[in-house]
């Protein structure tokens, strides 16, 4: 292909322009993300972990609508990431920062709060950028990591419900600061996340098990933050569970193969 052909291209290209529908799902996930941010900054943590909760539905909703209305690209993936990053990387390291703040503690802590904020916010980064590269297993089934949507769920339902119940606030800093730190570190590793995109299993279940939905919604509508708390931390221990329950499986078909 000769340059002035490839140039033509190019133009073509720009001129198609970008997908309106999906885009408009990405824009509203970085809307939520930044009025969490202010939302924080305000001390409002109400409103502020359900911006994240509205964030990741929407997430949730930009990458099917895409696929479903033919719509993905390359300008959609990078600017889904870009939002991502603000809206489950920049928005609970600040919601975490904002509220451990207000605690009373020495200049230690106070470092240490800053820093673990930027541990997650890097770890984020690092998560969408190897996903972004097809740094992934070849099993669509799975995520390599845990999604940066799943880990800004889990920090943020957790100070939610430390703030809710008026927990001891050097314990609720430690359990928050830790449920930061292992989210984070859950996003870089090689543990496999089930991802529920097998579509095979998912379009035809027993009836029965249709009941589930409605009933999931109920109990997120009566307890919020219980709920979701149980239902990220179920998440976030299913990875570590597998590994090592795979782990164990390999070793005993190391051990009857070679007897």
């Amino acid at each position: 292909m000769s340059i002035e052909e490839k140039k033509k291209k190019d133009k073509k290209t720009i001129k198609k322009g970008i997908f309106l529908l999906p885009n408009l799902f990405t824009t509203a996930n970085l809307f939520a993300g930044c009025f969490s941010i202010f939302c924080a900054i305000d001390g409002n943590y109400q409103s502020s972990a359900i911006a994240i909760f509205v964030a990741v539905f929407l997430d949730g909703l930009d990458g099917k609508v895409a696929r479903a209305t033919n719509a993905v690209s390359d300008f959609g993936k990078d600017y889904d990431s870009l939002c991502d990053l603000i809206s489950f990387g920049i928005a609970p390291a600040v919601f975490y920062y904002t509220w451990a703040s207000n605690i009373p503690y020495e200049l230690i802590i106070v470092r240490m709060t800053w820093l673990i904020s930027f541990f997650y916010i890097a770890t984020t980064a690092l998560r969408l950028a190897r996903f972004n590269n097809h740094l992934q297993l070849k099993d669509q089934n799975h995520f390599l990591g845990l999604p940066s949507p799943a880990a800004a769920t889990l920090c943020s339902v957790i100070i939610w419900q430390c703030n809710l119940n008026y927990i001891d606030p050097i314990v609720s800093y430690i359990f928050i600061s830790f449920a930061m730190l292992s989210s984070a570190s859950l996003m870089v590793s090689n543990i496999q996340y089930n991802s529920f995109k097998d579509t095979r299993s998912l379009n035809r279940i027993p009836f029965s098990k249709t009941l589930l939905v409605p009933l999931v919604l109920i109990l997120i509508f009566l307890n919020p933050p219980l709920v979701l708390t149980i239902m990220s931390l179920t998440y976030l221990f299913s990875g570590p569970i597998n590994f090592v329950r795979n782990l164990i499986m390999k070793k005993k078909l190391l051990m009857k193969d070679s007897e």
